[in-house]
């Protein structure tokens, strides 16, 4: 027992030197990409530089890595037993007695180690840099095209609800509590048909109503009409704005956060099935992985008797492209509904 407690940590420990080398692997490659775009991004920006470049790669970085975990994962596990199938140590495994999904253990334990791990820490510290990296870089593009005198700015907008309306709100600038350049479309709660917009200098907003100041009302039909306030009352469970678009990328949310952010979006008139699926997709990433390392081994420990070492890896590779490329497009499908 004492020696099969010595081969599940040999294994164990292989493995894992083998996802880390990969994980590291891809991690270069796609970074090296990311510092190129970032200089893209921030070229002409006064004040940023290739330090700027590279210190948004870095905060990227933990999101890149929960990202590339699952080709980590599998390609770490083939190169492991590939390298024990090559050293006939898998062999000598079978020929002690020890069956295959014995010494398949140890790697579906690190998978599982590995998924909630990054469910659990990675990903919510990946979110947290996340979002600070997209609200860094949003306030070098406002500053951008606010010093641009033949630019209107960005445009940042959001959903809210009210009593009978839904609102979609757009917004030039957001500071100190105060909205600049508003701009608010209502429809109706029942049929979503167009009611009104409205055209503000500037507006607040509370938990009960957004006040609107110098604004114009347009309806179909109608002439434009000037009011020096106009005050559009809130439901009393629509959520705080807080100067945030609503658009905000699940992925930029920590995992126990998301069910919150989705019933927000719902009662805020948004769709919340991007937060759902981000949250179900962070819960099922241990399986995730445990599949890939398990159709890396399994494939990859084929005998070179038939030849097919290199087919079944082929394999063990394409299998693990797919699963990513459909759970991705099924994500897709499922974000629009």
């Amino acid at each position: 027992m004492n020696i099969f407690g010595r081969l599940d940590r040999y294994i164990f420990l292989q493995t894992l030197f083998g996802v880390l080398v990969a994980a590291g692997a891809v991690c270069l490659a796609i970074i090296l990409v990311d510092v190129v775009e970032q200089l893209r991004n921030v070229a002409g920006v006064e004040g940023a530089g290739s330090g700027t470049a590279f210190k948004f790669t870095l905060m990227r970085t933990p999101a890149i890595l929960e990202q590339a975990l699952p080709f980590a994962v599998l390609v770490g596990s083939i190169v492991t037993f590939m390298r024990l199938s090559r050293s006939s140590e898998v062999v000598a495994m079978r020929a002690s007695g020890i069956s295959t999904w014995r010494f398949l253990s140890p790697v579906a334990i690190l998978a599982l180690l590995i998924g909630i791990f990054t469910a659990l820490v990675l990903g919510p510290g990946a979110s947290r840099l996340n979002a600070e990296y997209e609200t860094q870089q949003q306030a070098l593009t406002s500053n951008v095209s606010i010093s641009d005198s033949s630019s209107q700015g960005k445009s940042t907008w959001t959903r809210d609800r009210g009593p009978e309306q839904h609102y979609t709100i757009t917004y030039q600038a957001y500071a100190d509590g105060l909205y600049r350049g508003v701009t608010i479309y209502t429809f109706a709660l029942d049929d979503t048909a167009f009611v009104s917009r409205f055209d503000a200098e500037t507006a607040t907003r509370n938990a009960g109503a957004w006040t609107l100041l110098n604004v114009t009302e347009s309806r179909i039909g109608a002439s434009p009409i000037f009011q020096p306030q106009t005050i559009l009352k809130l439901n009393s469970l629509a959520v705080q704005a807080g100067g945030k678009s609503g658009d905000t990328t699940a992925k930029s949310i920590p995992v126990w956060a998301l069910p919150a952010a989705a019933n927000s979006a719902a009662l805020s008139g948004g769709s919340p099935q991007r937060y759902w699926l981000q949250f179900h997709r962070k819960l099922a990433l241990p399986i995730t992985l445990l599949a890939m390392a398990m159709i890396a081994a399994v494939l990859s420990l084929s005998t070179n008797r038939s030849g097919g070492r290199a087919v079944m890896t082929a394999a063990a590779i394409g299998a693990g492209l797919i699963i990513y490329f459909v759970n991705d497009l099924s994500g897709a499908l499922a974000t629009t509904g």
